[in-house]
């Protein structure tokens, strides 16, 4: 159930992680110059635009544990609105599609089509990774580097965590086109868990409407809907809101839907959180009746991806994120039903890890 649509989120941002061989099929286009003490932060803002403008057409490679996932993207940007779709080329059948508000996960196999209504923004710039005041306090930007990364001129930016709660992160971004070129996700002994690239990667003027339709037929597909709630105006949330009493420094509430999900009991309430780089998905099932199957209690690890599932109040909660495995559990601990006056967007920071994150259990199961 969450594992769909947690991989729907992880490959939507995979679209903006990674790019490899250029080729430019659309005029030039003026740019800064940059040096090569160019401060990390100018060069991030300054790729986040260029993914925001662009549009492009490129292969996708992602490797993890030993092995690797290869994705076609189609991206373009049309008076400031997202369209986007990503099919995995392993032959699965696989398709996510984004159109304006609306993401669309194609699941042919499973016989489902997932639809999230995401809140409006003007283009991918508001959800791309950026570093803003927040997150400055969770990582530390060292010197950049100016290198030669597959056969380009680019500057290596490298953004340290400054505490257990998430991964650090190396990007190469292109000196003439601001592109990542490579994006790497680190554990806390340096060693490589991800790595992101495309290997071909053509801009382009505009791309027809036809090139974001799924190939798949649809026609004996069942669709489930997610029910976005506004998260800036849940000043007094509905009886049914979920908050997390305490977040890890730099993490905030992004997110907030309710969405109907195959194979589970009701609605589920689904929250987001993100310190701007490292994003959280925290899922909510609706109380089991008796006679039904119980998700088993659990972590599981793949690459920089971890799942942990427990119980809150009788109800099964799965969080899902690109987050080491103690801040899973941390916020799963912290997750409980909102009183009457919580504001869902505003949650208390946790200390360093180094002060709680061992002294905090994993969540127990509700009796």
């Amino acid at each position: 159930m969450s594992t769909a649509v947690g991989r729907l989120h992880f490959l939507a941002w995979l679209a903006c992680a990674g790019f490899g061989a250029v080729v430019h099929a659309e005029p030039a286009r003026a740019r800064p110059s940059v040096t090569a003490n160019a401060d990390a932060q100018a060069l991030l803002h300054r790729m986040n635009e260029a993914l925001a403008q662009r549009n492009y057409i490129g292969t996708l490679r992602h490797d993890r544990n030993g092995r690797s996932e290869t994705l076609r993207v189609i991206h373009r940007v049309r008076d400031g609105e997202v369209a986007e779709r990503i099919v995995p080329l392993d032959g699965s059948r696989r398709e996510f599609i984004r159109r304006g508000r609306e993401l669309f996960c194609f699941l042919p196999d499973q016989g489902i089509v997932l639809v999230e209504r995401r809140p409006r923004a003007g283009g991918m710039l508001n959800t791309l990774p950026k570093l803003d005041a927040r997150s400055a306090e969770a990582y530390e930007l060292q010197a950049v580097k100016r290198v030669r990364q597959q056969g380009r001129v680019a500057y290596l930016v490298s953004l340290v965590p400054r505490d257990g709660f998430r991964y650090g992160y190396r990007i190469w971004i292109d000196d003439r086109t601001a592109m990542p070129i490579k994006t790497e996700l680190r554990d806390a002994g340096g060693q490589v868990i991800e790595e992101t690239s495309f290997n071909e990667l053509t801009l382009v003027a505009d791309i027809p409407d036809s090139a974001f339709q799924p190939s798949v037929s649809t026609a004996n597909l069942r669709w489930y809907r997610s029910a976005p709630v506004p998260v800036v105006a849940a000043a007094r949330p509905p009886p049914s809101a979920w908050v997390a009493s305490q977040l890890p420094p730099g993490f905030r509430l992004t997110q907030s839907s309710r969405q109907n999900l195959p194979g589970a009991e009701g609605e589920v309430e689904h929250l987001v959180f993100s310190d701007g780089f490292a994003s959280v998905s925290v899922f909510i099932g609706s109380p089991a009746p008796p006679t039904a199957r119980v998700p088993a209690l659990g972590t599981g690890l793949a690459g920089a991806s971890t799942t942990y599932v427990t119980r809150v109040e009788g109800r099964p909660l799965t969080v899902v994120g690109e987050v080491p495995l103690r801040t899973a559990r941390f916020i799963a601990a912290q997750v409980r039903r909102a009183a009457p006056l919580d504001n869902p967007s505003v949650a208390t920071p946790a200390p360093a890890p180094g002060a709680i994150a061992d002294a905090v259990p994993a969540p127990r199961a509700s009796r």
